[in-house]
């Protein structure tokens, strides 16, 4: 037998249940009438921002990063080997003799450039000038 304690708690469920349905389907359209507000607001925002001097700058810089960071291509490889053939060429025949002063000079640039940025970004990635964290 259902004693009162048991019968009160099924009817206040029960009437407490009633309650949060009516108030809710009462509120419903204030709800959906906020929802529509804010998505109106955060569209206007976001349009905003989408014109704004930063959001062009990060689109540029999105557009050399995807160009300076992809691995390179395959032809970009065929051009480096037939560079590298052409080098070894270069230095099995002699050729380095016929240089002049400014092309050697710029040659040496290059290659003092070339090594720096490696050394730099050697000391970059490890964090410190001498040796690395063991």
């Amino acid at each position: 037998m259902a004693t009162l304690s048991t019968k009160f708690t099924h009817y206040f469920l029960r009437f407490r249940t009633m309650l949060f349905h009516e108030l809710g389907e009462a509120y419903i359209p204030r709800l959906k009438h906020r929802t529509e507000v804010l998505v109106g607001v955060l569209k206007e925002k976001s349009a905003k921002s989408l014109q704004s001097e930063i959001a062009r700058k990060i689109r540029v810089l999105k557009g050399f990063y995807r160009l300076e960071m992809s691995p390179p291509r395959i032809d970009e490889m065929k051009r480096l080997q037939e560079d590298i053939t052409l080098v070894k060429e270069f230095i099995k025949n002699y050729c380095y003799k016929d240089l002049t002063v400014r092309q050697a000079w710029l040659l040496f640039l290059v290659c003092t450039e070339i090594g720096l940025c490696f050394f730099l970004g050697e000391t970059i990635g490890k964090m410190r000038i001498v040796g690395y964290k063991v």
